[in-house]
């Protein structure tokens, strides 16, 4: 009797620990279920938060193109040509006042752009921009224009020596050939530094292609040709 009784309350026992450990199973399922539906929920929420950011960067990036290729068509537009009647010579320059416009032109990249006054971020936004406190090209001394590695001097790494470089100032175009290419850190200002002879030096950060803020400068130093052909039209061929 006492046996039976035993048997009994062992099997008991044991069908209440296979009743708790089903329900810790189930219990535990459920949870699991409910964490994956949860990280599932997380991650479409973090993939359509992703999206919508990569779609308005790229509105941004359109926008500034957009606006860069517009500005450029109005200061094409608004600018004429101003008789010149004189051939100015690279030992003859004299300093003469700020332009109505600037064009720069390198035949070997394809880059035909109007020149702004400042390097600030609006302004190279917009255009290659000329350094202050630099001569403007054509003047004597060492005249500096930059632009950003992404847009207008995209390509200025494929310029080597010999190239030829133009300047399309009031009227009067100055041909100037490139004399040396150099790679300097970031903080080298001695490019910009001033000359007896007229040059001109673009910049643009270096690598082109680089992630993040470029650790380098491409330097493009050119020299003014003998002389400066007056134009009669508004391009630069």
């Amino acid at each position: 009797m006492r046996h039976f009784v035993f048997s009994n309350a062992v099997r008991s026992k044991a069908s209440e620990s296979r009743t708790f450990l089903a329900g810790s199973w189930r219990l535990l399922v459920k949870r699991q279920s409910s964490i994956f539906r949860n990280d599932l929920q997380m991650r479409q929420l973090l993939s359509n938060a992703l999206l919508l950011l990569g779609a308005v960067l790229v509105l941004v990036v359109v926008s500034s193109y957009g606006w860069m290729i517009i500005r450029q068509q109005e200061l094409a537009s608004e600018w004429s040509p101003i008789p010149d009647q004189t051939t100015v010579s690279g030992s003859s320059l004299r300093a003469r006042s700020e332009p109505s416009g600037s064009f720069l032109a390198i035949p070997k990249i394809g880059l035909h752009a109007a020149v702004l006054e400042g390097t600030n971020r609006k302004s190279l936004l917009l255009a290659p921009g000329h350094l202050k406190g630099t001569p403007w090209p054509g003047d004597p001394g060492n005249a500096v224009i930059a632009a950003h590695r992404d847009t207008f001097f995209r390509q200025l790494a494929q310029v080597g020596l010999g190239d030829d470089i133009f300047v399309l100032r009031n009227g009067t175009r100055y041909h100037y050939v490139v004399t040396g290419k150099s790679i300097v850190e970031a903080n080298d200002v001695a490019v910009t530094a001033q000359t007896a002879e007229s040059r001109l030096t673009l910049i643009t950060c270096y690598p082109t292609y680089y992630i993040g803020p470029a650790p380098k400068r491409l330097v493009v130093v050119s020299e003014l040709e003998s002389g400066a052909a007056r134009l009669s039209e508004n391009r630069i061929r």
